[in-house]
Formats: C-alpha cells, structure tokens, sequence
C-alpha cells in the first residue's frame, strides 16, 4: 500500500461482505510522518438463545506530529442490529451514522482512486456505518465503543459463527493488545475455534472463553462452534454445501460426557532428554513442565521418570504410586542437562515399564527431546520398528514434544502415529512447559479408549482422521468427511473404559447448507495433513504414486487457499525460497529448521487448527495462484503467455466498471496496483495506461 497511512480500526461482517472498519484521511499521508494505530482491540461475546452480543472496545492514536482529519468507516453485516457505536474524546460523546450499501460502495471507490491503494476494494459491505473525525491532534487517543446483536448459525444441536479478525493488509503496526472473550452458559458444552488458541475459564453460571495477544498481527478471522449439551456423549453435525462441486463437507464433534462412576487410573511415564543442547531455559521449562504434571495426577495413578543423554537414567526405577510425587518433585529440581542423545535405549526403557496385562489402566508416555540419536543405535527407522510392537502389546499411548529445530521429524511423527497419540513441536519463542501441561490436561481424565466410529446411511467418503481413537472427558474429537447427497446419517461410537465395552448410536441429517464455508477448509486440512504423511513416510509407494498424491495436495491447497510451511514446497517450489523435496519424500537436504516447521504444520492441520501465512511472492485469489515478477502479480497459468495483453488504466472507471462485474476481479485487484490476469477468457494487466472509458471495456468485453 504505498503513500497510504491509514489504519485498519476493526472487522465486522457476515460471510456475504468484507467488513474491516478504517480510519482514512482525506489525503494520502507518507508513512514516515506517522498515522493511527491501534492501542487496544477488546471483544466480548456473549451467547444466550442462539443469539450472539458483541461489544467491541478499542482505542486509536494520532501518532504523526500533525493534526490530522479522518472518516472512520464501519461496515456491518445484514443480519445485525446496532444497539450502540460512539466515539469518546474526553467527556463529549458521538454517534455515528448508518448508509445503506449502494453508497457504501461509492465511497470505497472514491477512496481506492484517491489513495491509489488496490486493497480498498476488500471493503465492500451491505451497509455502512460512517463518522467524521476531526481534528484529530498529534498525539491524541480516542475511544470507540460498537455493540451489536446477530443470530447463531444453527445446524443439528451446535451453532456457529464468524468473527471477523482479518486486517493485516492495512497494519503498519501490529495491534498493541487484542482480548477476544466469548461467554457461553452452562447448556454450552464447548466452545471450539478452528482458528485461534481459546482457553476455558469455568465460572457457577457457564464459561468464558478467551484469546490475548500482544504485539499482534491478525492474519485470519475468527470461526467458532458452539455445542450443546444432552446427552452423555453430546454430539454435534454441522456441514457445508458446495454447489460448483456438487458435493458437502461436514465436521463431526463427539465429546466425552460419562459420568466418573469408576475412576480410570493412569500410568504416567515421563522420558525427559537431558543432552548438553537441552542446557539452560529449555530444561529448566521442562523440569517445570513436570512437576506440573506431577501435581496433577490423582489418586491411584501411578508415574515414573525417565532422563536420558548418552545413558538412559531410570530415576524412579519403576511406576510409583502418585503419593510419592512430593518427594520426587524436589528431585526434579536438581536434574542438569549434558551429554549425547540415546533415544533409542530411552524409549525401550520407558515402554518396558509398562505392563503387557489388561489391567484396567491407561497408559501415557510423554516423551520430550529437542534433538537427534546421536548415541546407540541412532537409525530411525530401526528406533520407531522396535519401539512400536512394544508399545502396541501394552496398549500405551505415546505423546512426543520436539523443541527447537534439531529434532528429527520423521521419528517423532511416525511414533506418535503407531501409537495413538499426538506430536507438538516447540520453536523457539514458544514456551515448553505451557505446551506440555496444556496436552496433559487434555489428557487427564480418560473416557474411552480404543474407539471405533462408523458412518452409515448417506453416502460419505474421505472420513478423517481414520484412528483408531482415544476420547478424554471434556474434550472434543472431531471427523471430518465428504457427502453427496441431503439424507440421514447414523453414528456408531464403540470403544473401552476400563474393562467395559460400550456402545452409542446418534442420527443426523446432512442438508445442502452452504453458509460454513469454514467446514471445507477443515476436511481440506486433514487430508493435506493426511495426504503429506503419506508422502513423506510410506516407502511402499511407487513414483507414479506419489507423484499423484503430491498433485493432489498441490490441488487442494490451491482450491482453499491453505499455504503453510509443507504445501509451499510443492505449489510453488521455483518461486518460495524453501528447500526442495528428496526422492524418499521427506526433506533431503532440507535445513532442519525447514523441515521441522513442514512437520509442525502437519501435526496443526491433523489438530483441526487452520495454518495461515502464505509464500510473500505467491498468493492466491480463492483457488488462483499469483506469483510476483517484478512488482508484477501475474497469474499462474499458462494461457497468460500466449494471450495478447489488454491494458486497463488502474482506477480508473474501466478499472471500477470491472471490479463491480466480478467479485474475483474485485479481489484481483487488492493485490496491488500491477496485476496480470484473465477474466473472460481475456487477458488484462492494469497499467497508467490503456483502455479507461465503460464504452472501451463494454466494446473489449463483447
């Protein structure tokens, strides 16, 4: 966005609209002369009866050395209702005025030609809340205050919703804090965000739900569901119907509610890599980590401890019973990390302790290492083969944490995915004890193991992730698949607590719904995630084999727009400047930093978490990829080289008359002032100069 200043105020919008709030001078302001910036971005949520209140606070600030005059703009969706928007400086207080969306539409092209700045043209709303600001003084902070009410989508017995977040086109700083809480009553059984990290707050009359960050970016908005609770295991449906493919997605929520009648006991082991590389806060967080999980096992749980660099050291000798924590937390204390790193040993060493009799209890191995084998025998492939009958004769299931870049992400992958568990990678800047205390938590109170699910009734295909499963009370499993046609679906939830077997059946309905396009992104996710492990780990594949499975992750990541570490080594491998992929389908020659990210977004989009971010040099609009060449986004496609360009003067009212033709063109030309795209079969790249008359576009067009 060159000459522009501005700042993106807020988001507010149904799925039919962008809807970022900004606040605009009336003239172009050179960004070393400063602008407005977000101090504050405070949302609180409120759900009560299938509708939604929101009340948005945030403060702005004059940080130029010049007064300043602005329009700050506001779209809002169709199907909200404005209760209260003022502007607060000092005592005086001021309303804003509501247009309908014809003339919201005109001003966002006025602005787009004065500014000369392409990504306007996102701001497209049913109406428009708009409120002059002026003067606006060096230095100076003001307030503004929005509450709206909106109604829930509703599908089987959850809701959902989107919260519009995503204004980093217009960031030239980051916000200084953003506070999101959502408060949902007790009949709510859980709040999920495919998006954004919530944590739960439980309070006598429901729960709150919050996100906070600081220093913050927003690269993507805010999807949330909301699931009721009924029954023991209350079950959720919600779809989405894609009409130009014929085909709907939807995203199956099973969480555990049985009541503790008998409390499953646990045995806990924790194998704790203690090499020189893990010195200094690394284990320092780690042993903190530990004695977090120490505290919290019940009674009749059991644990035991393992550390290992060179040697493997088998602290407590054997499972103890959770009594004997105190003690052993002290101990925890004075570990010291130095030495190489003997995994293999370690994990043979931590599974045998675990007893091959059905005895009631769940096992849990948390293992966590921030680098290689480098001691023993240190080939991966010979660590997982032997490490995995173990495991499975015992029933244990395996948690690995990876911290840093050193960690080799084959092995940590492969074992949490033959032994029902989960992998997390910890980079740096993030913090090692929060990550393993939050999954112990998850994890705390077992409720059926070994779970089966079967879909029978309507057609359903690609169902993800294939388990087997493990449910833990109070928390969510979710599958994901595709279906074709509107009909019932019936559930089938088998699986073991303790030493019963039971059994559960739900009905659903899949409609043609098409208002959660979220729910397409999620299955896309998952087979990406599903599609990537194959590629990279199942050596039974011939080239022809997975040269189809990497066409179809580069397919799906281009239809819904997923980019992260992973897909950017295939969609765009010329033009990302990542390491390409070996013939074994993993990384070869790769930076190991490189690949552990790869790795990590995997184990995200496995987690139902959308991975953001995209190749600063590649972008999509919706499923068209861009590359950039020489300050040029050009589209990727072949035809571009062999059609004759037509040049289109930028804003002008050619320009305009195009964008109001075509949503896609409209987003076309966010990208920036030089574009080179097709529409129509023709090929246009916006230039100073060209066509710029309706009559001249109309006669193009024909």
């Amino acid at each position: 966005m060159k000459g522009f200043g501005a700042m993106v105020l807020f988001v507010l919008a149904g799925a039919t609209a962008f809807s970022n709030g900004v606040v605009v001078p009336p003239y172009p302001v050179e960004r070393d002369l400063g602008g407005f910036v977000m101090n504050t971005h405070n949302v609180h949520i409120r759900i009560e009866d299938g509708i939604a209140t929101v009340i948005i606070e945030e403060e702005f600030e004059n940080t130029s050395k010049r007064l300043l005059e602005a329009v700050y703009l506001f779209p809002i969706p169709s199907s909200a209702v404005i209760s209260d928007f003022t502007m607060k400086i000092g005592d005086q207080v001021f309303k804003g005025e509501v247009l309908p969306a014809d003339q919201a539409r005109e001003i966002y092209q006025e602005i787009v030609a004065k500014m000369k700045d392409p990504a306007l043209l996102e701001y497209v709303g049913t109406q428009l809340i708009r409120m002059s600001i002026y003067p606006f003084e060096p230095g100076e902070k003001r307030q503004f205050l929005i509450q709206y009410s909106q109604p829930l989508e509703i599908s089987s017995n959850s809701y959902s919703m989107i919260y519009p977040l995503k204004i980093d086109s217009f960031l030239s700083a980051p916000i200084g804090a953003v506070n999101i809480r959502v408060s949902v009553p007790s009949e709510i059984a859980e709040v999920y965000s495919p998006t954004h990290p919530f944590r739960e707050m439980i309070s006598a009359s429901g729960s709150d739900y919050i996100f906070s960050a600081t220093d913050f970016v927003p690269v993507s908005d805010v999807a949330l569901v909301l699931t009721s609770s009924e029954d023991e295991i209350p079950s959720s449906l919600a779809t989405h119907w894609d009409d130009a493919m014929n085909e709907g997605y939807f995203l199956l929520t099973i969480i555990p509610r049985l009541k503790e009648e008998t409390i499953i006991p646990k045995d806990v082991v924790f194998v704790l890599d203690i090499s020189g590389s893990m010195y200094g806060e690394k284990i320092e967080q780690a042993k903190r980590a530990l004695e977090q999980v120490l505290q919290m096992l019940r009674s009749g749980d059991r644990f035991a401890i393992v550390t290992f660099d060179g040697h493997v050291h088998n602290l407590t000798g054997g499972l103890l019973d959770a009594s004997e924590r105190a003690v052993w937390i002290e101990k925890v204390r004075r570990i010291q990390a130095d030495g190489m790193t003997n995994i293999y040993d370690a994990l043979q060493t931590s599974i045998d302790m675990f007893s091959k009799d059905n005895l009631g209890r769940f096992r849990v191995l948390l293992f966590l290492t921030d680098g290689a084998p480098t001691e023993g025998i240190t080939d991966t492939g010979k660590i997982i083969n032997d490490a995995t009958p173990e495991a499975r004769a015992r029933n244990v299931h395996l948690f690995s944490f990876g911290v840093g870049t050193g960690v080799v992400a084959e092995l940590l992958d492969r074992l949490v995915q033959e032994n029902a568990g989960r992998v997390s990678y910890i980079v740096e800047g993030e913090n090692i004890e929060g990550k393993v205390t939050d999954l112990y938590r998850t994890i705390e109170t077992p409720a059926l193991e070994n779970v089966s699910i079967s879909v029978e009734g309507s057609e359903v295909a690609k169902v993800l992730p294939t388990g087997p499963h493990s449910l833990f009370s109070g928390q969510a499993l979710r599958l994901s698949g595709i279906y074709f046609e509107e009909g019932d679906l019936k559930v089938i939830v088998e699986g073991t607590r303790g030493a019963e077997r039971y059994r559960y059946e739900y009905l659903f309905r899949v409609s043609k719904n098409p208002d959660n396009p979220f729910i397409a992104k999620i299955w896309a996710q998952k087979r990406i995630a599903h599609l990537a492990n194959i590629f990279r780990y199942d050596s039974s594949l011939s080239e022809e084999a997975k040269e189809e499975v990497k066409q179809e992750i580069i397919a799906l990541s281009k239809r819904f727009n997923i980019i992260n570490e992973f897909t950017s080594y295939l969609i765009a491998p010329e033009r990302v400047q990542t390491s390409t992929l070996g013939d074994r389908g993993g990384f070869s020659g790769a930076p190991a930093a490189d690949a552990v990210m790869a790795a990590k977004s995997v184990a995200e989009m496995e987690q139902d978490q959308f991975v953001e971010g995209e190749a600063s040099d590649y972008k999509f609009v919706d499923s068209v990829g861009f590359f950039l060449e020489e300050e040029t986004w050009i589209q990727d496609d072949e035809k571009v080289k062999t059609l004759e360009p037509i040049s289109l003067v930028a804003f002008s009212k050619a320009y305009f008359e195009l964008a109001d033709r075509s949503e896609w063109v409209e987003k076309v030309f966010a990208l920036g002032e030089r574009v080179k795209f097709i529409f129509d079969g023709i090929l246009f790249e916006i230039s100073d100069e060209g066509i710029e008359s309706v009559e001249e576009l109309d006669e193009i067009l024909k």
